[in-house]
């Protein structure tokens, strides 16, 4: 009767041991989960004599909780330390991190609506490789939409808006000196290049890039009047853009 009880579980614990390794192989693992512990193993004093209760223990993986049966070994094994391995069913936990850093990038570019990549990199403090990861998924999914402007790509909710225009002139704001243009540009009917430097404390020439190119893009628009130095003006469309969807 003794030596059918051996055997019997001698079976259960090599049938045991299969059936996990198998989960395992057949699992994806996280990889920075190396290792699975079962902390509840505690071998008896005699160094020959291994008795392990095993019941259900949970230990934090990148997929969940290992199942041990609940039964005692009765009789001495050879070796002090038993090792069970069961099922592996996942619990999601280990996703906890890269789901906030996703969500963060969402709430981020809602906020600041054309924000490009190394922007987004530097307020969010994150690896660049995670954050890079996120935004091709949310690219492909639909949730976030990008602009090409120049060689900087920005990033925009998917909803913001299907007007080109209005995605360029968002983009365009994220450089602080043309936003600062176009405040001005916004607060006075009509100013001069001129203007535009004492106030801004810039050098004409730059303002004179900046302003010639939004004239280009049908940002902005020069005014006849007599004289040298034709005055800039706010085109009607990305007035009321910036009014209706608060961009500056």
């Amino acid at each position: 009767m003794t030596r059918r009880v051996d055997i019997l579980t001698l079976v259960m614990t090599l049938t045991l041991i299969t059936s996990g390794i198998l989960a395992l192989l057949l699992s994806p693992m996280n990889t920075s989960t190396s290792f699975l512990k079962a902390q509840d193993a505690s071998p008896h004093s005699s160094s020959n004599i291994a008795g392990l209760e095993l019941g259900i223990v949970t230990v934090s993986a990148c997929s969940g909780t290992m199942a041990f049966l609940h039964e005692t070994l009765i009789n001495p094994l050879p070796t002090t330390i038993v090792i069970a391995i069961g099922t592996i069913v996942a619990d999601g936990r280990g996703d906890v991190k890269s789901k906030k850093l996703r969500d963060r990038i969402i709430e981020e570019i809602v906020q600041s609506p054309g924000i490009h990549l190394r922007e987004l990199h530097r307020v969010l403090g994150c690896a660049m490789g995670a954050l890079q990861y996120h935004i091709t998924n949310l690219l492909n999914e639909g949730l976030i939409i990008s602009f090409q402007s120049g060689n900087t790509r920005h990033f925009f909710s998917y909803d913001f808006a299907e007007d080109d225009n209005i995605l360029q002139l968002a983009s365009l704001i994220r450089n602080p000196t043309i936003k600062s243009i176009i405040s001005q540009s916004m607060k006075h009917d009509r100013i001069t290049q001129a203007e535009l430097s004492r106030t801004l404390s810039l050098e004409k020439s730059l303002i004179s890039y900046y302003a010639n190119n939004l004239v280009d893009m049908g940002i902005l628009k020069t005014i006849k009047v007599f004289g040298r130095e034709r005055p800039l003006a706010l085109m009607d469309w990305a007035r009321d853009a910036i009014t209706g969807m608060r961009l500056l």
